[in-house]
């Protein structure tokens, strides 16, 4: 849900949404060069496109899914489970675009050629207007999912912005996804029949995953971004810290899930935990030669965990 989701991944500009100043690039091709900040370099079939891409498109379907899967096994019913996605993929969608929005000249600065601003599919200006867009359309979805149910999604929301804000850069990166990431057992059980406190293991559980998931997502970035001036968690450990790190709140979310419900854990909690190290160690053993592949293990890790939850009745609500 942020990405704390939300997941953003790239380096925030200091100076808040938007305000970079405005930052010469090269068009793909070898065209003129564009102004970040200005008007729309193309027609509007590249600016969708632009879009679509700055919306950091692989975390937003991936949070947006757990999420819809987790109402969908707490009982939320169909129409539930549709107003509860549309809530979180209206966030996530803001969550990223106001990413790419604020870091616009630190992307150009770092010659990162592959986001959709400093391609010049999309201005900053424009993304930063979906961004609050999409943020606008939240509010009301998410306050119709119910009153505990849209505070804990925005909440969640909230925290992925001000990530993108200012905490992006600080030592306390990590909040602000164990912030959005715990929110979640909190949505799914304030919209479930009877609105039941989340179980205290699976809040502690998803704020652990929250923290693997930033770890995962900053990774392949962490020197262009310690060159760019960027001192957040990840930063600070440095790249080799982060991979060996990265399996502990991995492991340590899915030994809550097995461990935290009460009465003796059944196979299904054995082979769900076995799977969730297997993920570990294959985004440990091959995050030095694919720079995505911690970031696929945790949401692999995070997809067990959701089957995990579906086997197990009382993980999600404390009752």
């Amino acid at each position: 849900m942020t990405g704390s989701g939300a997941l953003p991944d790239e380096t925030a500009a200091e100076t808040g949404l938007g305000a970079a100043a405005p930052v010469r690039c090269a068009r793909p091709g070898g065209t003129a060069p564009a102004d970040v900040a200005g008007e729309p370099p193309a027609g509007p079939s590249r600016t969708v496109a632009g879009l679509a891409l700055a919306c950091h498109p692989g975390p937003a379907a991936a949070v947006t899914a757990l999420v819809a899967a987790l109402v969908a096994l707490a009982g939320w019913g169909p129409a539930g489970t549709a107003l509860a996605a549309l809530a979180v993929l209206t966030g996530q969608l803001s969550v990223g675009w106001c990413n790419d929005a604020v870091d616009a000249a630190r992307d150009a600065a770092a010659a990162r050629a592959a986001k959709p601003i400093v391609a010049g599919l999309v201005t900053a200006r424009t993304v930063r207007a979906a961004a609050f867009a999409a943020l606008a359309a939240c509010v009301p979805i998410s306050l119709a999912c119910g009153a505990v149910a849209g505070a804990a999604h925005l909440f969640a929301v909230a925290a992925a912005w001000a990530y993108n804000l200012w905490l992006k850069g600080t030592a306390a990166s990590w909040a602000t996804y164990a912030a959005g990431f715990g929110a979640v057992p909190v949505f799914v059980a304030a919209g479930m029949p009877g609105g039941l406190p989340p179980a205290w293991w699976a809040v502690l559980a998803a704020a652990l995953l929250g923290c693997a998931a930033h770890l995962a997502n900053v990774l392949p970035d962490i020197e262009a971004d310690v060159a760019t001036g960027v001192r957040g968690w990840p930063q600070r450990l440095g790249a080799a810290r982060v991979r060996a790190v990265l399996p502990l709140p991995l492991l340590a979310a899915s030994v809550l899930l097995v461990a935290g419900p009460p009465g003796p854990a059944g196979p299904a909690r054995w082979l769900a935990l076995a799977g969730v190290a297997a993920c570990a160690a294959a985004g440990l053993l091959l995050g030095r030669r694919v720079p995505r592949a911690p970031f696929v293990a945790a949401i692999g890790a995070a997809g067990i965990d959701v089957l995990l939850l579906a086997a197990t009745p009382g993980v999600v609500t404390a009752g």
